[in-house]
This record gives structure tokens, C-alpha cells and sequence, in this order.
């Protein structure tokens, strides 16, 4: 859990809903982070490592979610969570590389039939960015963030997901140098 003494561990969840296709543009959750970040008083939060869970509301004991986002019509699904400070209008614009995104959350699943008929299904899941931000975290003095897409995810049409998040920070004083190098890097791209 947390890795240093001032750490902090901070959980929240977030629901979304599919449309009736699978689908979900851009959507954000908020995490308030009023009680740790403010530039009057000059306080931040350095964020060291983010996980998220996704999870299936009340069909099972577990809440377990089923990785298989299409069903048998389905030939590809995607769905993408990211972390960020800065509000993207569309999903396609978020990469590691975009301002102000610290990580991107990727679950993907590919139908092939085989020649007999037979149907193959390949799910991968891919974390871009790292788990451990830097040995000082990636410094925020906003709220952060948490953005969801998702496309031909047929498996839950009009369904309401759930998301998890858990995040470890450190709260720690900002001074006019970093929030310089902060907008510096926001604007570097």
C-alpha cells in the first residue's frame, strides 16, 4: 500500500452507462481534491501511483467483470479509462503523450471465427504509463480527472458499469518555480 511515510491513499468509484449500441463517448468523474491541493496556500499533491478496477453492477456475488466487451456480432470492442487534469473533448485525442494525461487504462477484445465456424476471442489489457508515477509523483493543484469511452462494447448495452480507483499521493507545499514548470509542460507538446 503506501510506500512512504506521508503517503496517502485516496479510493473513489465512479459509475457510467453504455448507450444501447455499446457505446459511451467521453465521459469524466471528478475526484474532489479540495482538501489536499490549493495554490493560494500553496499546497499540492504529488500523485505516485494510480489502479483502477472495473466493475459489473449487482449481477453476481463478486461484481466480477467479464473482460469479453462484444458479443457474437461483434468482430471488435474497446473501452479506455484515463487520468487527467485536463478535459478532453473526444477520447481519440488522449494518448501518454497528451498534456496533462498521467496514465491510459486500454481493455480490448477481438472475435475471429475459425473455418469450422468456431469462434476465437482475444481480450488484452494494457496500462500505458507507469504505475509508479517517479520516486516525487506527478504534482497536481486541480481536481483530477477520470475519463471513460467506449466503443461496440455490445456485451453491456444500456448497462451501468462501475469503476474503482485507488490513488497514492503525498500531500506537499508548490512554490511559483513549479507551478512555472508545470504550465511549461502542459504547453510542451
Amino acid at each position: 500500500m503506501a510506500k512512504a511515510k506521508g503517503d496517502i491513499i485516496l479510493r473513489d468509484r465512479l459509475q457510467f452507462t453504455l448507450d444501447a449500441t455499446g457505446n459511451r463517448t467521453v465521459n469524466y468523474g471528478r475526484i474532489d481534491l479540495s482538501d489536499y491541493v490549493n495554490v493560494v496556500r500553496d499546497q499540492g499533491l504529488q500523485v505516485k501511483e494510480i489502479t483502477y478496477q472495473l466493475r459489473k453492477v449487482g449481477t453476481t456475488a463478486t461484481a466480477a467483470f467479464d473482460p469479453v466487451l462484444g458479443d457474437a456480432t461483434t468482430s471488435f470492442a474497446n473501452m479506455v479509462v484515463f487520468a487527467t487534469t485536463t478535459a478532453y473533448e473526444d477520447a481519440t485525442d488522449v494518448g501518454i503523450a497528451s498534456p496533462n494525461v498521467l496514465n491510459n487504462y486500454t481493455l480490448t477484445t477481438t472475435r475471429e471465427t475459425n473455418l469450422d465456424g468456431s469462434q476465437l476471442w482475444e481480450n488484452q489489457e494494457h496500462f500505458r504509463g507507469v504505475y509508479d508515477l517517479h520516486p516525487d509523483g506527478y504534482t497536481l493543484v486541480t481536481d483530477l480527472l477520470i475519463g471513460i469511452a467506449a466503443s461496440n462494447c455490445t456485451k453491456y448495452n444500456s448497462e451501468t458499469v462501475e469503476i474503482d480507483i485507488m490513488m497514492i499521493a503525498e500531500p506537499r507545499k508548490v512554490n511559483k518555480e513549479d507551478l512555472e514548470r508545470m504550465v511549461a509542460q502542459a504547453n510542451d507538446l
